[in-house]
């Protein structure tokens, strides 16, 4: 008989609110029972704690669907465990995070609680559902699936190393045991399993097992990192497998490891993590995957098609993301939604976006982040820069305009107070190629029309002559672009005065900043636009 763990959250909520840290810290030794809560609107898979009659909080969501499966597979209806202590979040207070760990005492095989396992799901709902899209490669989620299979890989031989140093262990103890003893030794198989091994072999087994800890260990570390990333049922029970398995690993750095990962259970449905890969799947990755494009067919005349698809899967899935990016990938988790189906439905919404049509999308997670909502929206409408000159020409004029009386606080006077201080803006300018790189008149040609009957109160930037601007471009200014001036090597600024440097990398950041609230007015966002 073994023993599996499981965490209590939500103390906060519930019976024990209020006192839920003084509850905690009593509630070792006590009774926790764990029933299924089959009317929860949230989770189809949640489960209630109880002791007595106080309904204390929920198993964890990432665990919902082990107890599921154990109380299945005894025949109960309920599940009792035994309180073992309780933790909160690392570094904050006693209240945040705050957690009960339970242990249950397993009296059944791993088999039945598989066979019990696939009990839970109908997955018939998915059987009418039918996507005719492409899978696109969403590199997130390629990347969290390898990781995990190779973590998984090393964790299961170090455990089976461990298995087979602790028998020879006891076969050499048997082996001196008998060297004692006026018994026998048959000749059979068995007993010839018993034999020691011998000097090298245990130690080339004991520096493999060490190499495989440090592997586990660095696997482990990049797992935690990036596990926030999938909402799948599969990852879920991936995620759950690979914290019992650690348990089975004789390594104090890896133990420390898994309760950090125990701990983290609790918030991995939280607005933090979920905005971070939302960001991820519907900003950056319909971008990368954009950027990859040559050629391919693209769906274009499949969108409508497609789209009805979408909003024909199960649960209303494709209406929430409309609603909410981030709280769709929530409502994804909750769902228990299998990884090939997650898979199609967020290749079709990249698809979507790609193709401009989230217009409608309504918010961004429930602080309304506008400007990641508005990086989403205009990933499918920006045209390359050789096709939008005159919108960026139009954002550069304006602010021109407000960079030629801009005024840095606490200094007196206005920022370009120099005629020469007009050549980062020249060469971010000729950069995007919208006028000649190598033509100071044209420039000021430029800055001569543009302010032509313009009434300026106030001090204004004296305007600059062709003479400033090539006194102004000597290297390493003229030989790269203006925009990497701040990432040049200490080498290649040996010649240059360090107060000329740090001015005119000052004056690309000011008019860049100037740049990128005029494009925000207009759903541009500029870093993405111009990356193109």
């Amino acid at each position: 008989m073994k023993k599996l763990k499981f965490h209590i959250v939500g103390l906060t909520h519930n019976d024990v609110k209020g006192r839920e840290v003084e509850y905690a810290r009593e509630a070792e030794g006590r009774t926790i029972c764990l029933v299924p809560d089959d009317a929860n609107p949230f989770d189809m898979l949640a489960v209630k704690a109880y002791d007595k009659q106080l309904f204390i909080g929920y198993v964890s969501a990432l665990e919902g669907e082990d107890v599921r499966a154990l109380i299945i597979a005894r025949k109960g209806r309920n599940l009792r465990t035994r309180c073992q202590g309780s933790n909160s979040k690392e570094g904050a207070d006693e209240k945040s995070g705050l957690q009960l760990i339970v242990e249950a005492r397993v009296d059944v095989s791993e088999q039945e609680i598989e066979l019990a396992r696939r009990e839970i799901y109908d997955d018939g709902i998915y059987d009418g559902w039918h996507y005719s899209g492409p899978i696109l490669p969403i590199d997130k989620l390629t990347r969290f699936s390898d990781c995990t299979m190779m973590l998984e890989g090393v964790i299961n031989d170090i455990i089976s190393i461990q298995e087979q140093l602790s028998r020879d262990s006891d076969s050499s103890h048997d082996s001196d045991s008998s060297h004692d003893s006026d018994s026998s030794h048959d000749s059979d198989s068995a007993e010839a399993d018993k034999n020691p091994l011998d000097a090298d072999s245990r130690s080339a087994l004991e520096a493999e097992l060490r190499d495989n800890l440090e592997e586990a260990r660095e696997r482990l570390s990049s797992f935690m990192e990036i596990q926030r990333s999938d909402y799948s049922r599969e990852m879920t029970q991936t995620r759950n497998r690979i914290l019992n398995n650690l348990d089975l690993i004789d390594d104090e750095e890896i133990h420390r490891m898994g309760e950090q990962l125990y701990t983290e259970m609790g918030f991995i449905t939280s607005s933090a993590y979920r905005e971070r890969a939302a960001q991820s799947f519907f900003v950056d990755a319909p971008i990368a995957i954009k950027k990859k494009q040559t050629g391919a067919y693209d769906y274009k005349d499949q969108l409508d098609a497609i789209e009805k698809q979408l909003y024909a899967f199960p649960y209303s899935l494709y209406p929430t993301f409309k609603a909410d990016p981030v709280d769709f990938l929530r409502q994804v988790f909750y769902k228990r939604v299998p990884r090939k189906m997650m898979l199609q439905l967020l290749s079709g919404i990249v698809l979507m976006i790609m193709n401009g049509r989230v217009s409608d999308v309504k918010q961004w997670g429930k602080h309304g982040n506008e400007e990641a909502l508005l990086a989403m929206k205009t990933v499918g409408k920006k045209p390359a820069i050789g096709e939008h000159n005159n919108e960026l020409k139009e954002l550069v004029e304006k602010a021109v305009l407000k960079i030629a009386v801009y005024q840095k606080r606490g200094c007196y006077g206005v920022f370009l107070s120099k005629k020469v201080y007009w050549y980062p803006v020249f060469r971010l300018m000729g950069d995007w190629e919208l006028l000649p790189s190598n033509s100071p008149q044209s420039f000021c040609t430029f800055l001569e029309k543009l302010f032509e009957g313009k009434k300026i109160s106030g001090p204004k930037a004296p305007l600059c002559g062709r003479n400033d601007l090539r006194q102004a471009g000597v290297a390493p200014f003229s030989d790269h672009e203006a925009l990497k001036w701040k990432d040049l090597e200490q080498e290649e600024l040996v010649n240059t005065q360090d107060a000329k440097f740090n001015r005119y990398c000052e004056i690309v950041d000011v008019f860049m900043e100037i740049l990128r609230n005029e494009a925000f007015k207009k759903g541009i966002m500029l870093d993405v636009w111009l990356k193109e």
